[in-house]
């Protein structure tokens, strides 16, 4: 009988102990849920893995604010903004995650937005298309971005184009389809309208949400990655 008693008392014991495992566990979900629930776009975690594959395995746990924004991305975007040269295999991109990284120009800052290199640092060869549908609302000299462009789509979203060495027939208010070419990548700017050669030849893309007049701007890198396999093909070399 005691042997019986002993090995009831286990049993309870080992019932109790993984209801309290269970039960703890769904505590720590309802505190993510809670967590993820109360972000908003303007959340420096939201900005930084924006667009990373675990935020789109999980954006039914966002809040209603970022999952709006994060779809309005994910609908618009369509090519990648350097498009393959069918002449020259040799004229490659690369990019990484340098979200946040310091910059010097004037003073520290963070760097929000992606660099895409050119693997042939010569100014005015590698073409820049739109990776979006949407309305020219800026265009030209920035003391920074240097030549820029900034397209601005139905939903409100910024995407920006910086360091270009010259423009298409472009003009502020035009239409624009996705893939229509904005101009050539250079290393315009950190000066006087007209400076370049201050760093490598290279394409810096941002992509911004205006909330209630707020320009955030969140991380570009897993939305490149993304569109990474959607390259237009262009001859040029």
């Amino acid at each position: 009988m005691k042997k019986l008693n002993s090995g009831r008392m286990i049993l309870l014991l080992s019932l109790l102990a993984l209801f309290s495992v269970l039960e703890i566990e769904k505590i720590k979900e309802i505190g993510r849920w809670n967590t993820m629930q109360n972000k908003t776009i303007s959340d420096a975690e939201y900005r930084r893995d924006f667009f990373s594959r675990e935020m789109l395995a999980e954006k039914d746990r966002l809040s209603n604010e970022c999952i709006i924004f994060l779809e309005n991305v994910e609908n618009e975007v369509i090519y990648y903004p350097v498009p393959e040269s069918t002449v020259d295999k040799s004229l490659k991109t690369s990019f990484v995650n340098g979200w946040m990284e310091e910059r010097h120009y004037n003073g520290t800052s963070g760097h929000e937005g992606t660099d895409i290199m050119a693997s042939k640092n010569e100014r005015g060869i590698y073409p820049v298309v739109s990776m979006t549908e949407g309305t020219v609302t800026n265009l030209g000299w920035l003391e920074k971005g240097g030549y820029r462009v900034g397209i601005t789509t139905e939903s409100g979203t910024y995407y920006y184009y910086a360091h270009l060495d010259c423009y298409s027939n472009l003009k502020k208010g035009d239409r624009v389809k996705a893939g229509e070419l904005l101009g050539y990548m250079g290393d315009s700017g950190y000066g006087e309208e007209g400076t370049k050669g201050k760093f490598a030849v290279h394409l810096h893309v941002g992509i911004y949400s205006w909330k209630n007049g707020e320009e955030i701007s969140v991380n570009p890198y897993y939305v490149l990655k993304y569109l990474e396999n959607k390259k237009l093909k262009y001859a040029y070399s």
